[in-house]
């Protein structure tokens, strides 16, 4: 334990530094308050991390007197992480692990502070069953992928999903049921705000059946403005990067009678003529929307989404022109998360064409309708 007097002056940039919070690694206790009575006091512990005497804790016969006011030796603590690394397990808390904490403690305090303070969000979530899986999608372990450049508007999350759902993709009432659901929850928990001006920005985290995605898209539409995240493997996370590379989206066509015509994407996996063939028959006519390498987690970066939205608006308009806006344009998906949710964000639904959105599962053996969007 310290035995050396630290000055004011000192105490009190270490309290700002860590935002009045133990900075011990993962616990981040409010040192102001009783987490029972609520009463407000200071109950904070100042650690050492080189001993201020050469035989305490990490003490050294140099350095322990000349670190004992250093600022940058010091952290702000509760009782039981103070005791816990002074007396309890010294040897499991060496001088570098300590400084690492103290730092990513600092550090993410100084990155939440420095938000500009209109820069609010609101977090919606939306989830539903993929296959025989039941994603998981919490305000907890979502809010952190809006800093640095938002905050959460509001300490939960505005949750569009159906509650434990036992209804599966490959069953056609699964469709009906969860439209039904996500177009109710839409219109009574987010257009009347939108009505109110009650939101200036959206932060969405989905994961769900890609033609739910759309639909969800279609609801939000370009009109919000809206940050579409993406979870993204290696690095685990939800954010795109801010890479601005080159990046090319191409267009095939393989244009046969006017009597169908559908839109292929092939992001995540490539999705050949004949599989849209065995559902609408020979001769339909046939735009496929794609990349050089098609593979579910090529989306890394915003600039990729950007120019998907330019890319899709561009082909919504050369499709119409060629086939008339009455016509039903069949989309047979496979896509990433975000480029779902945006795809439905450039459908206008007083300009463009109905879209009939299929679902690919094995168990229906392929492609089949899941949803109807029109305008």
């Amino acid at each position: 334990m310290s035995i050396s007097y630290i000055s004011a002056t000192t105490k009190y940039i270490l309290w700002g530094k860590a935002a009045g919070r133990c900075q011990y690694r993962g616990c981040n206790k409010p040192l102001f308050v009783d987490a029972l009575t609520k009463s407000e006091f200071n109950q904070s512990y100042i650690a050492h991390i080189v001993a201020d005497v050469p035989g305490g804790p990490r003490g050294d016969v140099v350095r322990s007197d000349l670190l004992k006011k250093d600022i940058t030796n010091l952290m702000l603590m509760c009782d039981e992480h103070h005791r816990l690394i002074d007396k309890k397990d010294v040897a499991g808390h060496p001088e570098p692990l300590l400084l690492q904490m103290k730092k990513e403690h600092e550090d993410r305090i100084e990155k939440v502070a420095s938000i500009n303070p209109n820069m609010h969000s609101h977090i919606v979530t939306y989830r539903a069953n993929v296959g025989v899986h039941t994603p998981v999608i919490s305000y907890e372990s979502v809010r952190e992928f809006l800093l640095p450049s938002y905050y959460p508007a509001q300490s939960q999350a505005i949750d569009l999903s159906l509650s434990n759902s036992p209804q599966r993709d490959r069953n056609s009432s699964f469709w009906q049921t969860e439209l039904e659901n996500l177009e109710t929850q839409f219109n009574e928990q987010l257009r009347p705000k939108f009505r109110k001006g009650e939101i200036s920005h959206l932060s969405i985290f989905a994961l769900a059946p890609i033609p739910l995605l759309i639909k969800l898209g279609t609801l939000i539409n370009d009109i919000q403005n809206a940050e579409i995240h993406q979870p993204v493997r290696g690095p685990n996370t939800w954010n795109l990067n801010s890479d601005s590379s080159d990046f090319q989206y191409h267009i095939n066509e393989n244009l046969q009678s006017p009597e169908f015509v559908a839109l292929a994407i092939s992001f995540s996996g490539t999705i050949d003529n004949q599989r849209i063939i065995r559902v609408l028959g020979e001769g339909c006519s046939i735009y496929t929307l794609t990349i050089e390498e098609p593979f579910n987690d090529f989306l890394k970066s915003k600039k990729q989404l950007q120019l998907l939205s330019i890319e899709i608006r561009l082909l919504f308009d050369r499709i119409k022109t060629r086939f008339g806006s009455q016509k039903t344009l069949h989309v047979f998906p496979a896509m990433p998360v975000a480029t779902a949710i945006e795809f439905g964000r450039v459908w206008m639904p007083k300009a463009d064409m109905p879209l009939n959105i299929y679902d690919e599962n094995t168990a229906n053996g392929g492609f089949s309708l899941a949803i109807q969007i029109k305008n």
